[in-house]
């Protein structure tokens, strides 16, 4: 007891001076696309020496609890020849679900999936379950490991709010393993990912899981709208939807609050954690999530420095692109906008959601609220015709 408390300490003032040598967590990531496109595929094959495993969505239940099976590209996944989790997402609590009806589609997603030749090594159930409603989904959870192959691994996505729970212990002792989630779990107003809450989230579960448990962590950003009050009325992820008004801003996981949890559970993990999950494995085509290069370099303890700049390139007929790079090892929140100094601006045009604006030495090109440049990309910010370009500038201020 007096050794877990010491590791439980140890990973509250891990950055105040707790000496210990950091040893790498398993990772392992979600694949939670619904679709899955060649920009997907060409992510899974340059990830498979970063990962030890995927969480792949498998299925998805709506309102009604109808269930809607999700096909991956199992050529894609069985190349990876990672050891995969096949993820069932339950939304909702009414009605309740049907315990036989799931673990029928349970033994047909494992027999479909091994068919095809994937290294699949559990079922996983991501459930956001009412905590007064605990008792239930134990016993839901309980008729499943019955059902079960003794050779798949039963998990659950668990949130905060049941550590309170005195149901929370009859459903770990259901499962083989679970997966703690430390963000997207208060309303967005609240923020996506808040490092304080987490650290004592995760110190609390390991007090209680007498099982492996991992800890997932955010690699994305959404878009949230908010009322006159305050209050988020909609969310915007990668699936494009009208927001309510146009009182809305992006909501980003840091990349440098991220990865300083991650190096302090690095330095002293606390007991049963068997490693870290992330959500998700991003593709060139994501539009909020971390590119790839972002959250390779959070978990191999990479320098996590942005680096923009900007730059003019002459074009055939005389004009000049306006180019924005980013050289750095993690995606780059836009900076205000860039300056163009010159003489004889006589024309320019904006481009990729820059705002064009005119002044007296030439022009400034203002960057969308909220934008990210990935690690490693180039954007056109616009074009101008000047006969001397004499500056151009990254511009923090209107």
């Amino acid at each position: 007891m007096r050794g877990t408390l010491a590791s439980l300490l140890c990973l509250l003032v891990a950055l105040a001076g707790c000496q210990r040598s950091v040893t790498p967590l398993p990772q392992e990531a979600y694949v939670w696309q619904r679709q899955w496109t060649p920009a997907l595929n060409a992510t899974l094959d340059a990830a498979r020496t970063t990962f030890a495993g995927y969480r792949v969505l498998a299925a998805e239940s709506d309102r009604s609890g109808a269930l809607t099976i999700v096909h991956p590209d199992f050529a894609a996944l069985t190349a990876a020849r990672l050891p995969t989790t096949a993820v069932l997402r339950i939304n909702g609590s009414d009605p309740a679900i049907d315990a036989r009806g799931l673990a029928a589609h349970i033994r047909d997603i494992a027999s479909d999936w091994g068919r095809a030749g994937v290294n699949l090594r559990g079922i996983e159930i991501d459930h956001d379950c009412a905590s007064a409603r605990l008792p239930e989904y134990a016993t839901l959870l309980m008729a499943l490991r019955r059902d079960l192959p003794r050779d798949l691994r039963l998990s659950i996505t668990a949130l905060p709010a049941w550590i309170g729970s005195p149901a929370l212990p009859d459903v770990l002792t259901a499962v083989d393993e679970s997966v703690l989630q430390v963000h997207a779990t208060r309303a967005p107003d609240a923020g996506l990912f808040d490092a304080p809450a987490a650290r004592l989230w995760i110190v609390a579960y390991a007090q209680l899981s007498s099982k492996p448990f991992f800890v997932s962590l955010p690699a994305y950003g959404v878009r949230a709208a908010f009322d006159d009050r305050g209050r988020a009325n909609a969310v915007e992820a990668e699936t494009p939807r009208a927001l309510a008004n146009a009182d809305s801003h992006e909501l980003r996981a840091d990349p440098v609050e991220v990865a300083a949890l991650l190096r302090e559970m690095e330095r002293a993990p606390p007991v049963h954690l068997a490693g870290v999950l992330w959500f998700r494995l991003p593709s060139k085509d994501d539009r909020r999530s971390w590119s790839f290069a972002t959250l390779r370099a959070v978990i191999e303890g990479a320098p996590l420095r942005p680096q923009l700049e900007v730059r003019v390139d002459n074009t055939a007929d005389g004009a000049g692109d306006v180019v924005l790079s980013n050289a750095g090892a993690i995606d780059a929140p836009l900076v205000a906008g860039i300056g163009v100094h010159g003489r004889g601006c006589a024309h320019a045009d904006a481009s990729n959601g820059f705002q064009l604006q005119a002044r007296p030495d030439g022009w400034r090109f203002a960057a969308p609220a909220g934008s990210v440049l990935r690690a490693g990309r180039e954007s056109r910010v616009g074009w101008l015709r000047c006969d001397i370009v004499e500056k151009v500038n990254l511009d923090e201020a209107p």
